[in-house]
């Protein structure tokens, strides 16, 4: 089976960004995952990947059980240019190893993004390039890998874990024959960014190139507003900008001044479950420990977890903290403040959905997922609303007093408007009124 004159093209481009790159990578790497059929030998996942210049490779090896072979070697550019051009115009799989040249008529993805500033086969900036196998290809049982004299994986998903750096337990969509080209570009990244209560700081990784050699672009907001829009010129290896609120949006690019190619960008979102490798948000354990030692109170509640049979009880404590002074509600804490921690997955979306539905209007709020004594927490942080009133379904309008929601006296309803600048004329009527 010929390459396309599309694959065509991007094999050449492939060719090309190694050529340029070849020097600034000590070695290449393939690591191939094949498991024996009653044809031979088939490839279920080679990855060919570069290492740093100056940086030390991780050693060839082989280990051999009774129908998988895990196959790592080193490879020269040149090496890996041949072994690229063997498999597109001859369709077999060199290994370097006794097993051979593997069979396999893989295609070359076209049309798609290669570029990723972090994506699970890399931590630095690469182009990732994969050839396909043909539709229907089968994959390798899951059954427990063991031999008297090789390491022993109970599945495929710690083989995943130790030889590819992926955690997945759904190993099926990566042992299925692709080839995967990883093509770093290790001039500059953002190697860490640390998020703090009202301040960022940007650590930055450049093995081939000096600070003066980039631009740094800055983008920050709240959920009040924009924070920063500015660019910078680093003088050194860290970043650090002050704002002047707490951002639940930073996003960073790092250029280059001579080409002003985006070598590496990184961004952080607060109030979503996944962050982006190296993104620390710095501020969790103080504040953490100032809740725990104050407890619940005006601006403090304590959730263990949502009660979904229940879900205006998290509406009217949202409610009451934006007519009253703000607050932060605190998900995986007990009664007893002890952190238990909680399940973060999709906890963000629900809470998010019940407040637009229960609180008329909703109001500003962010939501963020921290880290206290390795158990996972969410905070719900409520901004004090300064000119309108929030009511609650079915509930009415409520306030926050001595760390509890109650509905206002007649006294404290006025004192609300008039704060507010609210006539009370139009507003909407409810029993407690």
């Amino acid at each position: 089976m010929q390459p396309s004159p599309q694959e065509k093209a991007v094999l050449d481009r492939i060719l090309q960004l190694l050529s340029e790159r070849a020097e600034s990578y000590e070695t290449g790497v393939q690591t191939t995952v094949s498991c024996r059929t009653t044809s031979g030998w088939m490839n279920s996942l080679t990855k060919i990947d570069f290492v740093c210049r100056g940086e030390k490779p991780s050693p060839p090896l082989k280990h051999l059980y009774a129908n998988v072979a895990i196959l790592r070697r080193w490879l020269s550019a040149d090496q890996a240019s041949t072994l690229l051009n063997q498999l597109s115009a001859e369709n077999k799989l060199e290994t370097g190893d006794s097993i051979g040249s593997i069979p396999l008529e893989a295609r070359l993805s076209i049309g798609s993004k290669s570029r990723w500033s972090h994506s699970e086969w890399s931590r630095w900036p690469a182009d990732v390039f994969t050839f396909e196998p043909p539709s229907g290809q089968s994959w390798p049982s899951d059954e427990p890998l063991i031999s008297v004299d090789q390491p022993y994986y109970p599945s495929f998903e710690h083989l995943l874990s130790d030889f590819f750096a992926i955690r997945s337990q759904g190993w099926t969509n990566y042992l299925r024959g692709q080839v995967v080209v990883v093509l770093p570009d290790f001039r500059a990244r953002i190697s860490k960014l640390t998020i703090a209560l009202a301040s960022l700081r940007a650590e930055l990784e450049c093995p081939f190139l000096s600070p003066a050699d980039l631009v740094v672009k800055l983008f920050a907001e709240s959920s009040l507003g924009r924070l920063a829009q500015k660019t910078i010129q680093p003088e050194s290896f860290v970043v650090e900008v002050d704002l002047t609120d707490t951002p639940s949006l930073v996003s960073l690019a790092l250029v280059s001044k001579v080409t002003a190619e985006t070598l590496h960008e990184k961004t952080f979102r607060a109030g979503v479950t996944w962050r982006e490798p190296d993104v620390i948000v710095e501020d969790s354990e103080p504040e953490i420990e100032q809740f725990l030692l104050t407890g619940e109170s005006e601006t403090v509640e304590f959730k263990e977890k949502l009660d979904k049979g229940k879900p205006e009880k998290i509406a009217k404590t949202v409610a009451a903290f934006a007519n009253t002074k703000g607050g932060t509600i605190v998900f995986g804490v007990d009664d007893e403040h002890n952190v238990v921690g909680c399940d973060v997955r999709g906890l963000s979306d629900t809470i998010t959905n019940v407040i637009r539905s229960y609180c008329d209007p909703p109001p500003i709020f962010t939501i963020r997922a921290v880290t206290r004594d390795s158990k996972e927490l969410l905070l719900i942080q409520v901004s004090e609303s300064p000119s309108t009133v929030h009511f609650v379904k079915d509930r009415g309008l409520l306030i926050r007093a001595n760390g509890t929601n109650r509905a206002p006296t007649s006294h404290e309803f006025q004192l609300l408007l008039q704060r507010r600048g609210i006539a009370e004329t139009g507003l909407p009527q409810f029993p407690w009124r």
